[in-house]
């Protein structure tokens, strides 16, 4: 018996997509609620427009995706376990919403790019662009949550049991060259910014 290393690193492709845009969202979306803030660009020397909201507002919308994981990622495994079709049980709820989270990943830094340079850090003034923004976050947050169980449960469903550790330790590396990526996509980001300073 033998491991299909085509079919798990094609499975880890799954993997390295959430680590990157984990990774990415943990980094940047906080600086994004924050900047602007007095407090947090004397700290941070923020040289980006944001909506200046405080540290505990922005530290409780950070937590969303952990509320929005703990309630849809249940379900959606339960629902995809019953789920019958001629690509499989997982594959119709990743198909479905891998694109609109990624879409939705993408909203998230144009939301950002609506705000005036003269209007950053003034929320109350950027009702519209913070709307967008958490409705950017928001679905972003509910599409990966719910293709996030289908991913993982892929795995176990296409390789024997023997061979699921050697899979599992596949895909954790696919992962893991999703998060170098995410980190040498944001030092390229940084070095640019700081070019153009």
């Amino acid at each position: 018996m033998k491991l299909d290393y085509r079919k798990t690193f094609l499975l880890g492709f799954g993997f390295l997509g959430v680590s990157f845009m984990w990774l990415v969202y943990n980094s940047y979306v906080p600086v994004f609620l924050q900047a602007g803030n007095p407090a947090f660009d004397r700290t941070q020397g923020a040289t980006t427009v944001g909506f200046g909201l405080r540290a505990a507002v922005a530290g409780f919308i950070m937590t969303l995706d952990n509320i929005a994981a703990f309630f849809i990622q249940s379900v959606v495994g339960l629902l995809s376990d019953k789920t019958r079709t001629r690509i499989g049980r997982r594959m119709p709820y990743i198909l479905a919403c891998v694109p609109v989270a990624v879409l939705t990943f993408a909203l998230i830094p144009v939301a950002v790019n609506q705000i005036p340079a003269e209007l950053s850090g003034q929320a109350g003034q950027l009702g519209g662009q913070l709307a967008f923004f958490m409705l950017a976050i928001g679905a972003f947050l509910l599409f990966m949550a719910a293709f996030r169980t289908p991913v993982i449960t892929l795995m176990p469903d296409i390789t024997p049991s023997p061979l699921r550790s050697k899979a599992n330790g596949v895909i954790n590396l696919m992962g893991g060259v999703g998060a170098l990526l995410a980190i040498g996509c944001m030092w390229f980001v940084t070095r640019g910014e700081a070019r153009s300073a």
